[in-house]
This record gives C-alpha cells, structure tokens and sequence, in this order.
C-alpha cells in the first residue's frame, strides 16, 4: 500500500531528469496546441491576466495604474501571438482569397496555416504551463522591468498588435469577400468550445 504512494512521490522528485518524460510531455504538447483552437488559448491568456491582476493588486498593493502596467507587461507577448495567430487564420483560411485557387495550393496553405497557428499557442501554452508550475515564486516576483519605461520589444509587441488589429478590421475589403465570411472564420477560431 506504501509502494504505490513512495513510487510516485520517487516519480514527482526524479520526472524532470527522465527523457521519456520531456518527450510525451512535448507529444502531448503539439496535441493539445494542434487539436484546440485560438480560443481556448485566449482564455490561457485571460487567466494568466487575472492572475497578474490578484498578483499586483492583492499581493503587491500596487494602484491600478501599476496593476494595469503589470498586467501589461506579463501578457503583451502572448497577447501578440494571439493576434498574429488570429491575423494567420483568418488570411489563411481555406474559404478566403489565394487558398482557394488550387487544390495543391489549397492544401500547401492550409499546412502554412496550421504551422503558422502552432507557434503562438505552443509559446502562449509554454508560458502559462511555466506560471503554473512555478506559481508561488510568479505570484512574488514583479516584472523586472515594472516601472522601468518601455522596451524595443514591448514597442514591436504594440507595432504588431495594432498591425493586426488593421488588418482584421479589413480583412473583408482586402481579401474582397463578405464580413460574414470573416465573422464565421473569427467564431470558429476564437469560441473555445467550437473545435
């Protein structure tokens, strides 16, 4: 009855050293990544915000301008994945523009399209999976640069986003179809539950 108990407390303290372990961990990263769709890392996102809002706020006593800055700062790389993973789905959609020339093409787009969304929701799932882990230390530790003025990467960060958020806002005129089109295309992307 102890044996069970003791291997996996042996399993707990060793898992990190056991290759097999980093490997299914990685396999089944790429599943999760591959199978759930933008919305359900939105609302990784969405978590880890309200995480650094309670982290800021409740933990650190900072104002809400400070809490504001923190949250910020903590989620503005994912947030800009997400957008640019957003900005990949719908350009690249099989229904819209160049993807639906060609068979061939259509089929080299949709691997372009999926590669293209896997990168920000393994990044956005790494992050989140790394606060998780590690959650007391990220509940104490504040942003090394809070208070600390703007980097050139949180600068790119804002290019990007509002780059994206152009380029949604008129994907129907420059791809020339319907705004429903792009509507279905955003829905299926980013309600969680529509996989």
């Amino acid at each position: 009855m102890n044996s069970p108990v003791a291997s996996f407390k042996a399993f707990a303290h060793e898992h990190d050293d056991l290759p097999a372990f980093h490997a299914a961990f990685l396999i089944l990263a790429f599943l999760t990544a591959g199978l759930l769709n933008l919305g359900a890392f939105g609302l990784l996102v969405l978590a880890h915000m309200t995480l650094d809002v309670v982290k800021y706020r409740e933990r650190h006593n900072f104002s809400w301008k400070l809490t504001a800055e923190g949250v910020i700062r903590e989620s503005l790389v994912d947030v800009t994945l997400l957008a640019v993973g957003l900005v990949f789905s719908v350009y690249l959609h099989h229904g819209v523009g160049i993807a639906s020339v060609a068979g061939l093409m259509r089929a080299e787009v949709s691997v372009l399209r999926m590669l293209a969304m896997l990168v920000p929701k393994l990044k956005i799932l790494h992050h989140f999976l790394k606060i998780v882990a590690h959650l007391h230390h990220y509940l104490e530790q504040v942003h090394p640069k809070h208070r600390a003025g703007w980097s050139g990467l949180d600068f790119l960060c804002f290019y990007f986003l509002g780059l994206c958020a152009f380029l949604l806002i008129f994907a129907a005129p420059l791809m020339h179809v319907e705004w429903s089109l792009i509507g279905e295309i955003l829905a299926e992307e980013l309600i969680p539950w529509r996989l």
